[in-house]
């Protein structure tokens, strides 16, 4: 599964190569690769974040309204963090119950792509959060949860776009 979006696709290539390289080093150092993995939770929030925000720009860029535009653009920079399942789906319902109900039809609260995007973000947040102590991710896992989360971004390209 690749997302269409020439933008979200580059991302999520920068993504996968990064933990090509990681699940290298991981194999000859289990401790380098527990900090990989908390470095790629990190890094995978962040993409997914800017690969939304990219994706509702997109969309808002069709008004051809540039205050529009600037004005959600800052929104989203200022509130739109940590983007769960719940986040997502709220920051769709902003826009429109259909684009709500277009997604929670297509990733279920309980499913296992809105259970990895939520494992990646409290794992990120706990790293942040509690310490380096609860380094017990692997790249392996991280590297299931990141193939597990694109079907998150490809639904909302479908809905957005």
């Amino acid at each position: 599964m690749t997302p269409k979006d020439p933008y979200v696709a580059s991302r999520c290539v920068e993504i996968e190569l990064l933990l090509a390289d990681a699940k290298g080093w991981a194999a000859h150092d289990e401790k380098l690769g527990a900090h990989l993995a908390a470095y790629l939770t990190v890094l995978i929030t962040g993409v997914v974040e800017d690969c939304i925000e990219h994706l509702v720009l997109q969309t808002v860029s069709k008004t051809q309204d540039h205050e529009v535009r600037r004005f959600v653009g800052e929104v989203l920079g200022q509130r739109f963090r940590n983007p769960d399942w719940g986040k997502i789906s709220g920051l769709l319902r902003q826009f429109s119950e259909e684009y709500q109900r277009q997604f929670t039809a297509r990733i279920p609260h309980n499913s296992p792509a809105a259970d990895a995007l939520t494992s990646i973000v409290s794992y990120k947040n706990d790293l942040s959060h509690v310490g380096t102590w609860k380094l017990q991710l692997t790249v392996a896992e991280v590297d299931s949860y990141n193939h597990s989360i694109i079907p998150i971004l490809e639904a909302l390209e479908d809905i957005l776009t």
